[in-house]
């Protein structure tokens, strides 16, 4: 599971990078194009309080109304081939011939090479071929340092051949494919931040965890790559983007492919029963129910769509009205203000969540975002009957489910068992579970 923040106001552009990566430290390791060469002082690491808060503010919610051998190690064994055999020819020429032959064999071989080395440097110049200095200058370092517990070099190259064989040297697993798709971002002049785990510096840290890498800098380009992080994957990818905006009215949406809203329950409310409800076991089992229920949309929109599960404010300066809402106040629950405060980015003010599961055939393209306005998201959601007309959150994937209090009269029973056939169909709906299956939970 993939997770990103871009906080984009037109020019400056803040990614926080992060990932739930499982399996040995030592194997992480991370290539993004980007458009620009950043700074030092543009890269840092964060940690995952700004993310989790995020994650808590925006997710979908249940509301319950009661009621990778490299190549330099070959060249070390070519090198240790060719001393061995020319100490081998000397000691037969003069254990055969004499010093003297040996070392007028040695002359005039030495006289040869000087003689014909320029010309031979200057024939594959002619022929397209490089250098010394030019094969350098096909990868260039922009930059290498270490952050925390990541050592980050910074590179653009000329051509893929020379960018890949400086990533194997250099401890990178590279796949395959990874070639032509390299290509196509140095074509549009991409460099590429190169992350891996420094381990004594992860050690020493002590948190057991990859914190998030922060990359602040500015580009025009409102876009994230996410083709290279097919080419290693053996089933979907998912991918979290929470997108910040300083417009009280602008959001964000995916540009080169359709961005769908999640099935939401927007009509029931605590004194209204509406026909959208679930039944009630689905309160111990909220994360079983939203997968499958993601999975079943993600099938149906033909496995290449992006979708809004929130777009609404953040809470920055004054708790938001909201159903349902932690306790205590949501504003103070979160630390929201402070934590964006913290990141310099308190002076963004909405956020867009889109959830996109993706693999190399179906995503064939990098997500380039465009904005939106809350008019559009409204449009939308009235089109699909999935308006929120008295919040101030204009979409969020929120579900609901509905008891009578305890010690309810009988009556008052009678009147919830009514609905549980229809609770069943919409749960059967949903998700795709087996609707007699439903009925026996229940």
């Amino acid at each position: 599971m993939f997770c990103y923040i871009i906080a984009d106001d037109g020019k400056r552009n803040v990614f926080f990078m992060a990932n739930d990566y499982q399996g040995d430290v030592q194997e992480f390791a991370q290539i993004v194009p980007i458009p620009v060469v950043p700074k030092r002082e543009q890269v840092r690491v964060s940690n995952n309080d700004v993310i989790q808060a995020l994650d808590n503010f925006t997710a979908p919610r249940l509301v319950e109304y009661v009621d990778e051998p490299c190549s330099a190690e070959y060249t070390l064994y070519l090198w240790l081939a060719g001393i061995t055999t020319v100490i081998s020819i000397s000691i037969w020429l003069i254990r055969n011939w004499g010093w003297g032959v040996f070392l007028t064999i040695c002359f005039l071989l030495g006289l040869l090479i000087t003689v014909s080395l320029p010309s031979l440097f200057l024939t594959q110049a002619n022929k397209g071929g490089f250098s010394g200095e030019q094969a350098l200058n096909v990868v260039t370092v922009e930059d290498q340092f270490t952050v925390g517990e990541y050592d980050i070099a910074i590179l653009s190259a000329i051509e893929s051949n020379s960018l890949t064989d400086w990533l194997v040297n250099n401890g990178y697993k590279i796949p395959a494919k990874a070639e032509p798709m390299l290509q196509s971002y140095i074509q549009q002049g991409m460099k590429f931040f190169v992350t891996k785990v420094n381990l004594e510096a992860f050690q020493k840290q002590g948190y057991g965890f990859l914190r998030p890498i922060v990359l602040d800098y500015k580009s025009d380009q409102f876009m994230l790559p996410i083709r290279l992080g097919t080419l290693n994957a053996v089933a979907d990818q998912d991918l979290t983007v929470y997108i910040l905006s300083r417009d009280t009215n602008k959001f964000a949406e995916v540009a080169n492919y359709r961005t769908l809203l999640i099935p939401t329950d927007a009509k029931s409310k605590s004194n209204q029963i509406s026909t959208e409800e679930l039944p009630e076991f689905i309160r111990d089992d909220f994360g079983n129910f939203y997968q499958s229920l993601f999975q079943k949309e993600y099938e149906r929109s033909g496995q290449n769509a992006a979708f809004l599960e929130y777009a609404g404010p953040l809470p920055i300066r004054r708790s938001l009205k909201c159903d349902p809402c932690l306790s205590p106040p949501l504003y103070k629950f979160l630390g929201l203000p402070e934590l964006l405060k913290q990141e310099s980015l308190e002076d963004f003010y909405t956020v867009t969540r889109l959830h996109i599961r993706y693999n190399e055939q179906n995503f064939p393209q990098d997500l380039i975002f465009r904005e939106v306005s809350d008019q559009d998201i409204l449009l939308q959601a009235k089109e699909e009957g999935k308006i929120f007309s008295s919040s101030p959150v204009l979409f969020q994937g929120r579900y609901v489910i509905r008891r009578p209090a305890d010690g309810a009269f009988y009556l008052s029973g009678f009147h919830y068992r009514s609905f549980r056939n229809q609770w069943a169909d919409n749960l059967a709906k949903l998700t795709g579970w087996n609707l007699q299956e439903i009925k026996k939970k229940m």
